[in-house]
């Protein structure tokens, strides 16, 4: 059973590596993230164990964000199927940007990150 694992700073797909600010890149190296082959239960005892109700699910190999999952949807799961993979029942949730959207300063992200999704 897997507890929630950081991907080795690097091993992001290029489009975050290649971050030109160092701050911004060491925030997202310490993010907690969910695997796809992780367990309900184990995500569940993630989220407790840092106290967050959101966390995202990244691909193992390269880090690519695939979805996220919620401490509810987990608990709505948990009674039934604890031992459920994430695969199995993750939602994913599309990214998209247009011509219009614009980049966000790295203080904005710092002020607005909620403390408890840093290690």
């Amino acid at each position: 059973m897997s507890h929630g694992r950081r991907l080795a700073p690097g091993s992001w797909r290029p489009s975050v590596t290649t971050c030109r600010s160092a701050q911004l890149q060491t925030l997202v190296s310490r993010a907690v993230t969910l695997f796809p082959e992780d367990t309900v239960l184990a995500a569940l005892q993630v989220m407790h164990r840092h106290g967050v109700h959101v966390l995202p699910v990244v691909d193992g190999h390269d880090g690519e964000l695939l979805g996220e999952v919620t401490e509810g949807e987990l608990q709505r799961l948990s009674g039934c199927a604890p031992l459920a993979r994430l695969a199995e029942i993750l939602t994913v949730k599309a990214v998209t940007t247009t011509e219009e959207t614009t980049a966000v300063p790295y203080e904005a992200l710092v002020s607005a990150a909620p403390r408890a999704w840093l290690h």
